[in-house]
């Protein structure tokens, strides 16, 4: 991996409003390791385009989303857009498209929207 960092858009499942998830590639998956809430009008550095493949996960210390403090994400199945998720929560709704039920599988890729 040439990029060490990767930033990729999320939506609070709570509050339905937009952050960005900040992740570190550790050598053999991407972490997440802060989320921040995006201000209107602020702009994130373009990624390439493509889907980033690879394992993805939360370092012990992740803050949670900055809105409901959630501690997890997950990549809706019908929309594949990011939202926060919490362990607690027996059924996941999509904040975009409404999409519901029990959380399975992992994620093995998404869009990055900028690198540092």
């Amino acid at each position: 991996m040439d990029q060490e960092v990767m930033f990729v858009s999320m939506v609070c499942s709570s509050q339905r409003l937009p952050t960005v998830l900040r992740f570190r590639w550790d050598g053999s998956m991407f972490l997440a390791v802060g989320a921040s809430k995006q201000r209107p009008g602020s702009v994130i550095p373009p990624g390439d385009g493509g889907p980033v493949h690879g394992g993805f996960g939360t370092t012990p210390d992740y803050p949670g989303c900055p809105y409901c403090g959630a501690d997890g994400f997950v990549h809706c199945g019908r929309c594949k857009e990011l939202s926060c998720y919490d362990d607690s929560w027996e059924i996941f709704t999509c904040p975009r498209c409404g999409n519901s039920g029990r959380i399975t599988g992992t994620i093995d890729s998404v869009s990055g929207l900028g690198t540092a």
